[in-house]
């Protein structure tokens, strides 16, 4: 059945499946598959795989067609020094800006990552963690800086999820979200700016290294699929 999803929405839904991925980098994507299973024309399809294309998450081959991105390790490197030099600074302008209403509701996104990590569910931990830092982010108000740090974001997402599962025992669930805000609520952008290198740094030590791909079920985009129709 036609699903009449836009090309802006089944973009939504493809860069979400590159993220968590259910789409694996280095995979070739099948336009004729992928529009059989979103219930849509290629037309739409093409037109939001060239959107993708154009955040660099996807490339375009010729003789082969749409592959999601594959980061060479040099490359994963330039895109943490990217963030060093983007992320730290927008986290900083934050201080000043949010509400007690919003800083409850970023508290309570803090206490949901420290559950989901003692309850070692680690997909939800990630896609928790990806939402708490853009919300964080977006509170900026700060349109531009927000795209160009986002979209480093969202190309080092299938890796930071590598990152999350590399991570020692228990290190998920530290304060250090919550360290975070207390840094902002005290008013210090310079602590909230250091924590904030502190943690792409930790980050850029574990991916040092060889990264190996986290095992995926045989369907991943089953339950996308399944969200859909509901």
């Amino acid at each position: 059945m036609a699903s009449n999803l836009r090309p802006d929405q089944l973009a939504n839904l493809l860069r979400r499946a590159v993220r968590e991925r259910m789409l694996l980098p280095g995979q070739t994507l099948n336009q004729d598959e992928l529009a059989s299973r979103f219930g849509v024309s290629r037309i739409p399809l093409r037109e939001a795989l060239r959107t993708l294309a154009g955040e660099g998450l996807i490339v375009m081959r010729p003789g082969i067609g749409a592959v999601v991105t594959e980061l060479r390790p040099d490359e994963l490197d330039e895109l943490l020094e990217l963030r060093m030099a983007l992320e730290p600074a927008l986290l900083a302008s934050v201080v000043g800006k949010v509400s007690a209403q919003q800083l409850a509701e970023l508290r309570a996104h803090a206490i949901r990552l420290g559950d989901l990590a003692v309850e070692g569910d680690l997909d939800s931990w990630c896609s928790e963690h990806y939402a708490f830092h853009r919300r964080l982010l977006e509170l900026a108000g700060r349109r531009h800086s927000l795209r160009l740090v986002m979209q480093v974001i969202n190309l080092m997402e299938p890796y930071a999820r590598v990152d999350a599962s590399l991570a020692p025992d228990g290190a998920r669930s530290r304060c250090d979200h919550q360290a975070l805000l207390d840094a902002i609520e005290a008013g210090d952008a310079g602590r909230t700016r250091q924590l904030a290198e502190q943690m792409i740094e930790t980050s850029r030590a574990r991916l040092a290294g060889l990264i190996n791909d986290i095992p995926s079920s045989e369907d991943p985009l089953a339950a996308m699929l399944v969200d859909l129709k509901r």
